[in-house]
């Protein structure tokens, strides 16, 4: 059974969380302060010091309170289980409470070290999901074994990125499968040399 002063600590925490996403998503990264935190969240400075010791581990919590992994399938087709991640990944980054915090954060990333870190460490984790589905694809002779497996995730990747963080649009189903179809078509099966444009 939970404690009722275990249970006071997760209700503070979260309140602070909810101020800190609410505030990242309307005022930035950078120009977030622990005393508009403590004002929205309605805890004490003292108390958000307690849990969060620097703003910098205060926003990478948030970030992580938002961040939800995307269900991958395996199909045993390389298009669908394609299609399947990036639209469960771009979901997760991209859209819901970590969307709105998204574009700040990595704006601040590229001065500030430990938040850079983070989102070095969630690019490289989607990364991972896709490359699990390429692997898979190698594995049963789909694709060429000599599949350029980090440059095709790049392929699949930057038109969505692009797209979202570029041009401010929305990333739709349509436009996530007609990126996987037109990479897809670039790969030469069972060619020696990996990828290769037509």
């Amino acid at each position: 059974m939970v404690t009722p002063a275990v249970s006071r600590a997760e209700r503070v925490r979260e309140q602070v969380l909810d101020a800190t996403v609410e505030l990242v998503a309307a005022v930035g990264v950078e120009r977030l302060s622990i005393d508009e935190v403590a004002n929205r969240s309605g805890v004490a400075k003292s108390t958000i010091y307690r849990h969060f010791p620097s703003k910098q581990v205060l926003v990478v919590e948030a970030v992580h309170a938002c961040t939800s992994i995307p269900l991958v399938t395996d199909s045993g087709s390389l298009r669908e289980d394609l299609i399947s991640c990036f639209s469960g990944m771009t979901k997760a980054s991209y859209e819901g409470r970590l969307g709105d915090m998204m574009m700040s954060l990595m704006d601040a990333a590229q001065r500030d070290p430990e938040l850079n870190r983070l989102v070095r460490a969630q690019t490289d984790q989607k990364r991972r999901f896709a490359t699990e589905v390429l692997e898979r694809a190698i594995a049963r002779g789909e694709v060429s074994a000599d599949l350029d497996v980090d440059l095709t995730v790049t392929l699949l990747s930057g038109p969505l990125v692009y797209t979202k963080l570029v041009r401010r649009m929305p990333l739709t189903n349509e436009l996530i499968a007609a990126v996987v179809d037109s990479v897809l078509a670039g790969i030469d099966v069972g060619i020696a040399g990996g990828l290769r444009t037509k």
